[in-house]
């Protein structure tokens, strides 16, 4: 992780879990082990990178809403490392080819499980299947997440429930609103799609070495944003609410997310995946490699795939495909 003074990270944490409202200088100063004098000097650069402080001289300093910018030490300042040791180590781009390619580099270098790369602009996003996901700068979150999960290769696609949830989770905390998930890696809302996401794993024999969860998820498009290709399938946290909000924000909902999550058994994730499915109990047509299938979508098994009652009662598991309703 690069390097950053835990003083500054002291001061933004206080004062993010206070924004809006005045911080003494004294409280300030004794949780950053700094003087009142330095305070200001402390957090000069966040002035300059658009944070909008205010200070008062008996009142103390406070954090306005900030607009939609962020920096390493917000994320850190506002995640710091949780109950079940996950540091996180944020890399923050103005613009990659794909986020989900760095991380995998790193990973393949040693970099630890909560490593993450978020840019603001990818010029090759990609989705399942080589697709591409559309990238505008300063318009979506796009970020990829190193995990390091104890699980045997062929229980990968617990990784795809548990990120799908993740971002219902992080969107729900963030919006008031829940979206619905659509088999195996969409967040839906009503027939647009919101996010999607990119599962991407390397073995060790037969388990996994890592996972690199990528994220995409439309914050602030207006509709004129979606190329003519997407702009009657998707939609945006603005176009469903009215409210432009900071990626930063969700970035840190997202983070959270994560760490309750990570904490639980599969089988919570799962109940908490068929709350939100779009088409749990339904009759559906699924497109694999194998061809089509049709049947009654009945739930998860244990390692993450999609239980299909078949017309002849027989139930198969199903790893991946493109999902319709009926």
């Amino acid at each position: 992780m690069p390097f950053f003074r835990n003083e500054e990270i002291c001061l933004l944490r206080i004062l993010f879990e206070a924004r809006g409202e005045f911080v003494s200088r004294q409280r300030l100063a004794q949780a950053g082990n700094i003087s009142q004098a330095e305070l200001d000097k402390a957090l000069s650069s966040y002035v300059a990178a658009g944070y909008p402080f205010e200070s008062h001289p008996q009142r103390g300093i406070c954090l306005k809403e900030p607009p939609d910018i962020w920096c390493a030490e917000e994320i850190i300042a506002r995640c710091p490392t949780s109950r079940e040791g996950i540091a996180w180590d944020p890399l923050l781009l103005v613009e990659t080819a794909s986020t989900n390619d760095v991380a995998r580099e790193q990973a393949r270098k040693g970099a630890a499980a909560g490593f993450l790369v978020a840019a603001s602009r990818q010029t090759r996003g990609r989705g399942r299947l080589g697709r591409q996901w559309e990238s505008p700068s300063g318009h979506g979150l796009y970020v990829s997440i190193l995990l390091r999960p104890d699980l045997a290769a062929a229980e990968a696609g617990q990784l795809t429930i548990l990120g799908s949830v993740v971002m219902a989770d992080a969107v729900e905390s963030l919006s008031g609103f829940r979206p619905r998930i659509k088999w195996p890696n969409d967040l839906m809302w009503k027939d647009r799609k919101l996010a999607g996401l990119l599962i991407e794993t390397e073995r060790e024999g037969a388990r996994l070495a890592f996972a690199v969860a990528g994220m995409g998820i439309n914050v602030r498009h207006g509709a004129d944003d979606f190329s003519p290709e997407v702009k009657e399938l998707a939609t945006s946290l603005y176009l469903i609410t009215g409210q432009l909000y900071r990626r930063a924000d969700l970035l840190v909902a997202l983070l959270h997310a994560f760490e309750k999550r990570l904490g639980q058994p599969f089988a919570e994730t799962r109940e908490a995946w068929a709350a939100s499915s779009l088409t749990m109990g339904q009759q559906v047509i699924l497109s694999t490699v194998r061809g089509s299938k049709q049947g009654q979508a009945l739930g998860l098994d244990d390692s993450g795939a999609l239980l299909l009652r078949n017309h002849s009662g027989q139930i198969e598991a199903v790893t991946a495909g493109d999902m319709q309703a009926v």
